[in-house]
């Protein structure tokens, strides 16, 4: 299921030397050559002058300037038309915008538009594309134009040396443009940072200092304790496959997913049911702002499995701790006790989930602390 995307990008390229009217430089996406064209001369420039019309545009920009004098235009059209001359390909991009989609960033506000921020956008577009394809020696132009009922910016790009025969660009380098260009206009990068947040340092952070084999958990959720040691007696015996994305543990991950959901059942509840609200909410700026459903669900379900293979981890460590206790103790105990091995095997067990328990507590005071100092913070900043 697909719905409007707030931005969209063509792209083509057209070969310097061709005969044909329509391969020529002078041609652009078909505007160049309508009946209403401003100029059909056979040259590069005239792309420039539909790019720079008035009635559409308010000018050329580049890599440096927002907006071009004289000299530095007749500049720019020398390094075109030399570009031209000496075979380079011309590489041609349209990123068009839904402007409801601009209007919800703020970029297009009761007709006026940010014309600053749709430039920066281009520029962080063009150049991690530029990175990406290693087209180092790329000089480029853009221009923002109205003259459609979705405002666009025109793309027109050449090498100066070292030019390549090929014009196709990979794939994920458009994708790579249209993803710098929307995060660049809806800056997401706090709610993305409170989802990472809650996974490393809240969840997995909490996992780490408080081991799960406590006697309380044994006590009072005893189903934790039980799938952790049922886990615990299934892992393999190579310990090097104990990280959760090796193939050995590909048997253990749904067991693991499980008792990491548990653990965050008991532990972290309403937390979570915080961080998937965030998730929806990114989940739901991704199909917008892309137009895609399935990237939208995929962005979905990496934020999840990042989340279980943090604690799948986490829970993994912990158990090597046990197994290197165990081996340490079982080296220093006579075979002639097995009673005793087994009495100090159990301590461990309770002596490890006591400190993770004692250092719960802890945490949990100050994530309750945290969060009241931040209501404050935003009662203060709304004036309530």
């Amino acid at each position: 299921m697909r719905e409007t995307p707030g931005v969209v990008i063509k792209s083509k390229f057209k070969v310097p030397g061709t005969k044909k009217k329509s391969r020529r430089y002078t041609t652009y996406l078909d505007y160049i050559n309508r009946p209403d064209a401003k100029d059909s001369r056979e040259q590069f420039e005239t792309y420039h002058d539909y790019m720079e019309d008035e009635t559409k545009s308010s000018g050329l920009f580049t890599r440096e300037d927002d907006r071009l004098d004289d000299e530095k235009r007749r500049a720019v059209r020398d390094i075109f038309k030399h570009a031209q001359e000496n075979g380079s390909i011309l590489w041609q991009d349209v990123i068009s915008f839904d402007n409801a989609w601009l209007r919800e960033t703020g970029v297009l506000h009761d007709d006026l538009v940010d014309e600053k921020r749709l430039i920066q956008a281009t520029r962080n577009a063009v150049e991690a594309m530029l990175q990406k394809e290693k087209m180092v020696h790329a000089y480029w132009t853009g221009a923002v134009h109205y003259n459609t009922d979705n405002i666009h910016v025109h793309v027109a790009i050449v090498e100066t040396s070292h030019i390549r025969e090929r014009g196709k660009r990979k794939p994920k380098s458009i994708e790579l443009m249209k993803s710098k260009v929307i995060h660049s206009l809806a800056d997401r990068t706090k709610e993305q940072e409170k989802l990472n947040a809650f996974i490393r340092d809240e969840l997995v952070a909490h996992k780490r200092n408080r081991k799960i084999q406590t006697f309380p958990n044994r006590v009072f959720h005893p189903d934790l304790a039980r799938q952790f040691k049922d886990i615990y007696e299934r892992l393999p015996e190579d310990k090097r496959q104990w990280r959760y994305n090796m193939n050995g543990m590909q048997p253990l991950r749904e067991s693991l997913d499980r008792l990491t959901d548990r653990y965050i059942d008991i532990h972290f509840k309403s937390e979570f049911q915080a961080f998937n609200e965030r998730l929806e909410q990114e989940v739901s700026f991704h199909r917008r702002s892309y137009g895609d459903t399935e990237k939208a669900e995929r962005y979905r379900m990496t934020k999840r499995q990042d989340l279980y293979t943090r604690m799948g981890n986490a829970i993994l460590s912990e158990m090597r701790d046990l197994s290197k206790e165990e081996a340490t103790c079982e080296n220093n105990e006579a075979p002639k006790h097995p009673i005793r091995r087994a009495f100090k095997q159990q301590k461990l067990f309770n002596e490890s989930l006591y400190r993770i328990e004692r250092h719960m507590n802890d945490e949990f005071e100050h994530l309750k602390n945290q969060r009241a100092f931040e209501q404050l913070e935003r009662d203060i900043e709304y004036g309530k």
